[in-house]
């Protein structure tokens, strides 16, 4: 059982718990761009401010997440004040300085691309480790919605990058406070000029904003500090940011950057405790990976003696994740413990226990889900 309680939370009251102080304006903005609630959100609070909070597992068995299920995370929390004319800027390396409004981006080139995002400490709470700081994610810090703008690249052509250009600074409007260093990472040109969107739509609304809206950088495949929300500013630099959460955050064990989600599953359904009649059970859940398509995914009901493959449903998409679904065939009354194993088209196959390092990062283990069968 989670130390943690699960906080039942409407539409609004879970916004307010995540804003604190935002004022007004920007909170009227924000009422704004929602639609109507339509179910009631039930996220897994894991961080109270700025607010970190898990989608529940039983929505993470579908393809898509709705927006107030997806799961939130920021180091400082939104903005306190939004400004009446979001202005995008891109300096530095460039032929010329250029800031564009969202009406501006909208006339550029316009592409929808599904992305799943997943938090780097994802499963940290859950990784054998004698002390670490940063939020005690559980499963839920994972989430998959479809998401429309441009490619970062029409932008930065606009501003004539030049070939000193090696990397891109992401400049947000949060804040920690004046005595706290901003959160200020770059990614490198290839992946800016190739991967990198500009997005100002989530599942065909305006993104909500505690998801960064109104305008955001998404990484597809990279982990979810790479995708900076609430983006002001991208400054053109020679060399890679040397930023606390750059040069010395988000580092494995061996000193090597968190860049690309590792290969992973997630058992979506039944859910852990659950009591299931005798019979055929159907599991399923999802699969994901940064470095491509999922290839496989397998199950096992006997703590991985046996394994046998499930079937891939749905989208498939490079940048998103798939599900799938099987049924086993469970004959006899009594525990069983359910087991899921991804591999991506790479090759990689998830572990059963992924290696530990001080800041609980890409924790892709094989997540264990025991249920009874009762006659």
């Amino acid at each position: 059982m989670d130390h943690l309680a699960r906080l039942h939370l409407d539409r609004r009251s879970f916004v307010a718990a995540g804003l604190g102080a935002i004022g007004a304006a920007a909170t009227a903005r924000l009422w704004a761009q929602s639609s109507p609630a339509v179910r009631r959100s039930e996220l897994v609070i894991r961080n109270p401010r700025p607010l970190g909070a898990e989608a529940p597992l039983e929505a993470l068995a579908e393809w898509q997440t709705p927006n107030d299920l997806f799961f939130v995370r920021s180091h400082f929390g939104p903005p306190a004040a939004l400004p009446a004319r979001w202005t995008l800027t891109m300096d530095g390396e460039v032929a010329r300085q250029t800031a564009m409004d969202l009406t501006e981006l909208r006339r550029l080139p316009a592409v929808t691309v599904p992305v799943t995002l997943e938090c780097a400490g994802n499963g940290r709470g859950l990784m054998a480790l004698p002390n670490t700081s940063g939020v005690q994610w559980q499963r839920g810090a994972v989430s998959n919605a479809t998401w429309t703008g441009t490619r970062l690249s029409n932008v930065l052509e606009r501003a004539g990058i030049r070939p000193t250009a090696a990397h891109f600074w992401m400049e947000a409007a949060d804040s920690g406070g004046p005595r706290v260093p901003k959160f200020l990472r770059s990614i490198p040109r290839e992946v800016a000029m190739r991967d990198a969107l500009l997005v100002w739509e989530m599942n065909g609304e305006p993104i909500p904003l505690l998801h960064g809206g109104p305008l955001r950088l998404l990484v597809p495949g990279w982990y979810g500090m790479a995708s900076t929300k609430w983006l002001t500013h991208v400054h053109a630099r020679p060399t890679a940011s040397d930023n606390n959460f750059m040069a010395k955050g988000y580092r494995y064990g061996d000193g090597s950057p968190v860049e690309r989600m590792v290969v992973k599953s997630l058992i979506a359904t039944p859910l852990d405790g659950s009591r299931i009649p005798i019979g055929p059970v159907r599991v399923a859940g999802v699969a994901w990976s940064g470095n491509g398509r999922i290839r496989q995914v397998d199950v096992s009901i006997d703590r991985g003696q046996t394994w046998r493959p499930a079937h891939l449903t749905g989208r498939e998409e490079a940048t998103a994740w798939r599900t799938w679904e099987a049924d086993l065939p469970i004959e006899r009354i009594g525990r069983y413990t359910l087991r899921a194993r991804a591999t991506d088209q790479s090759g990689a196959v998830q572990p059963d226990v992924a290696a530990t390092n001080s800041g609980g990062y890409g924790n892709n283990s094989i997540q264990e889900v025991r249920f009874d069968v009762v006659a």
